[in-house]
């Protein structure tokens, strides 16, 4: 193996930070995702004679984090009409 004239102290630093920088990309991936599928939960329970249970199992989560959902995405999206602006702007 060639010497490069760095030390092993330098290698591993330089993959710490790219590591470091895949996990805020993913991080923030993670958090976009969340938004969106807190968007269509809060568009779904909007549908006329949608329940918590009906969107718990269509979606595959517990009705207890269906409402978890429920209660803490409407801090984000006051209503479905918010939630739908949000995934018609962005696509999703």
């Amino acid at each position: 193996m060639a010497d490069t004239g760095r030390s092993a102290y330098d290698l591993h630093r330089d993959r710490a930070r790219k590591a470091i920088a895949r996990q805020k990309e993913a991080a923030e991936r993670e958090r976009e995702a969340r938004a969106v599928r807190d968007a269509e939960v809060l568009a779904m329970l909007a549908t006329p004679g949608a329940s918590l249970g009906a969107v718990a199992t269509d979606i595959g989560l517990s009705k207890s984090m269906v409402a978890y959902i429920d209660r803490t995405a409407r801090a984000n999206f006051d209503n479905a009409e918010r939630a739908r602006a949000y995934l018609e702007q962005h696509d999703a």
